[in-house]
């Protein structure tokens, strides 16, 4: 017999030796007995299925065992409780209740810290709460805002066409509404078009004439808003480009330009062009926990980028405007004459 049958037999013997004989020959006996008495009183027939139990639970337990100690088992158990005990893998398939009470533990506050912040229990609800709503609100990312501030000879006023594109992922109930709006100073300012992309390559245009502009009062007071139901691409796409094209107008020598994120979003870009002699006299940003980066060649263009994600809130505003002098001799001059009726 060679050396690879000899290691064969003596596995055999090692795996059918440990309880797997005795258990199946319970179950030969439990056998017997049933064939030996075709009428059985009542303590035999319990005696019959007691061995028939026994040894079946002999044999599927010496081959548990013998499984138990393979290489494949062992593996299979260790990947198991690095799931549960390292990766923590299991806290993502469970319900959002759970994942709350989840959360509570991990950050709840030690007695010395209740001592220090008196209230820091409801501030870290507030923000569990708004972690919690990140999966309730679509998100979006690659939000590029390309914008040109020009003189408008048709309005006598300064004026900034924006092209905003931006792809949107949707929620598990879908995707919600576009709404965009002008405050009730802005009478002028005109969304051109509101374009949707799929990712199969369809493409829908809602140009001006189709978007129907409501008269509105949110927290900011009046606006005009305008909405583009999305519900119809719920099923059938798993993201959406869109696509913005704008026009703002501000006064007759200077505008106020914001940028507000309003949804969660994977990063932003802003740029912005002057013309007709118009400059960038100031900006300012409003962007917490995140990096980001601003690069102004000269003071009539600018980059502002960031490549984190940002809250509802996060946003920058410039002021742009025609540069011009104030004489304020003639001014004082002129206010005099109105006084005394004499020219100074």
């Amino acid at each position: 017999m060679s050396k690879k049958e000899q290691g064969f037999s003596k596995w055999l013997f090692s795996f059918f030796s440990n309880y797997l004989w005795l258990g199946l020959m319970i179950v030969f006996i439990a056998v017997l007995l049933d064939q030996h008495f075709p009428v059985k009183i009542y303590l035999v027939a319990v005696i019959i299925k007691l061995c028939e139990a026994i040894g079946i639970s002999i044999v599927i337990a010496s081959i548990f065992t013998y499984a138990s100690g393979t290489s494949q088992f062992v593996d299979k158990i260790q990947k198991l409780l690095q799931d549960i005990v390292v990766s923590r893998n299991f806290l993502g398939n469970i319900d959002s209740s759970s994942k709350r009470e989840a959360l509570n533990a991990l950050i709840k506050p030690s007695t010395e810290e209740k001592k220090i912040y008196s209230n820091i229990e409801d501030y870290l609800d507030t923000y569990i709460t708004s972690t919690m709503e990140v999966t309730q609100k679509c998100v979006r990312s690659n939000y590029i805002i390309n914008s040109r501030a020009y003189i408008c000879q048709e309005n006598k006023r300064v004026a900034v066409a924006s092209k905003i594109s931006y792809r949107l992922y949707p929620t598990k109930d879908g995707y919600s509404d576009i709404q965009l709006g002008f405050s009730d100073s802005e009478k002028l300012s005109i969304c051109e078009n509101i374009i949707v992309n799929t990712p199969h390559g369809a493409r829908k245009c809602h140009p001006s004439k189709e978007l129907n502009f409501e008269d509105k009062i949110l927290d900011g007071g009046p606006i005009r808003l305008a909405t583009v139901v999305l519900s119809s691409y719920s099923k059938q796409c798993s993201h959406l480009d869109i696509e913005i094209n704008m026009t703002e107008y501000g006064a007759d020598h200077w505008i106020l330009l914001p940028f507000i994120a309003m949804q969660p979003t994977d990063g932003f870009k802003h740029h912005l062009r002057c013309e007709d002699g118009l400059t960038i006299n100031e900006y300012t940003t409003f962007v917490h926990g995140a990096q980001f980066y601003t690069d102004r060649p000269s003071d009539k263009e600018i980059t502002t980028s960031c490549n984190e994600w940002i809250n509802e809130g996060t946003g920058i505003a410039l002021l742009i405007s025609k540069l011009h002098s104030i004489n304020l001799v003639d001014e004082e001059n002129e206010r005099e004459t109105k006084k005394t009726g004499k020219k100074a």
